[in-house]
């Protein structure tokens, strides 16, 4: 029952963030880490203890094309009657993503289609279950500081407040973003009509690299965190683990990365190329 409530939670909280249709300006992979070490697959599991034993269950799998990108995330649904959803991406020759697709049994698919202008994203549409449209404000060197969702809402009359009986195109969604020297997000704020609806902040290594080592999550006007999550890292830099810990329940939430690499990737050990007339292997004594 715990463990139901606090997906509940974590449900709510992140239900901004599925509203936006992917808006994520901290992801989960370094691009340049998953080319770099041909990342083919990621497993990620929750960790599920009970009666002294833990339990692993399998809640997500990324796939990777040959540039690093994630082309497909398949989402197992927590009982056998929810089925599964699959995300795919679709990029341009940039590696920047133009088309994000999230097919859920018995549903319409949810399309998002992105815009960019000189290589900066400028803004994207979701096509399902209502038209909703994205403005992107950014830098000249292209740092998102803002995003602005419209959507057709109902018109209120300027003076008294009441409905008009009439639709106009208007602003359901509002994201702000703050940075660190080293251009890396360290607050997020989202506004749902106009209002505040959460504030969430990063940190990172002392040095100011790297990915974020912690996120908290907060509540409109609170002083502390509904939830904390703590990341961490291989030496390569791959994330394997993050535990989120609910300040509100108690409550501790574990996932685990799991990756598999390409037979050509450089994490493999690839044994020594046998020269004309050796008899023995560098490293071991002949026969």
């Amino acid at each position: 029952m715990k463990r139901l409530l606090l997906l509940t939670g974590i449900l709510c909280a992140f239900l901004s963030y599925a509203r936006a249709q992917a808006v994520d300006l901290v992801p989960l992979f370094d691009t340049k880490l998953t080319k770099y070490y041909k990342v083919d697959t990621c497993r990620m599991y929750e960790n599920v203890s009970s009666d002294g034993k833990t339990i692993q269950y399998l809640r997500k799998v990324y796939l990777f094309n040959k540039e690093g990108l994630v082309t497909q995330e398949i989402e197992f649904g927590q009982s056998d009657y929810e089925g599964h959803t699959i995300t795919k991406y679709d990029y341009n020759a940039n590696g920047q993503v133009i088309t994000r697709q999230v097919l859920k049994p018995d549903r319409e698919p949810v399309v998002t289609n992105y815009t960019y202008q000189d290589n900066r994203w400028t803004g994207m549409t979701v096509t399902y279950p209502f038209i909703k449209e994205y403005e992107v404000q950014s830098t000249d060197q292209g740092l998102v500081l803002g995003i602005i969702g419209r959507a057709m809402i109902q018109e209120q009359d300027s003076l008294t407040g009441e409905p008009t009986g009439r639709e106009i195109m208007g602003n359901i969604e509002e994201y702000e973003f703050r940075y660190n020297r080293h251009y890396k997000v360290v607050k997020e704020s989202f506004y749902y009509y106009g209002r505040d609806y959460h504030v969430k902040t990063y940190e990172y290594p002392p040095n100011g690299y790297g990915p974020p080592v912690s996120m908290s999550f907060f509540k409109p006007f609170e002083k502390n965190p509904e939830y904390k999550t703590i990341y961490t890292y291989d030496g390569r830099g791959f994330r394997i683990m993050e535990v989120t810990n609910d300040m509100v329940s108690g409550y501790k939430t574990t996932l685990e990365y799991e990756y598999a690499f390409a037979p050509d990737s450089p994490v493999h050990d690839k044994a020594p190329e046998v020269k004309q007339g050796q008899q023995f292997w560098i490293g071991k004594k002949p026969k």
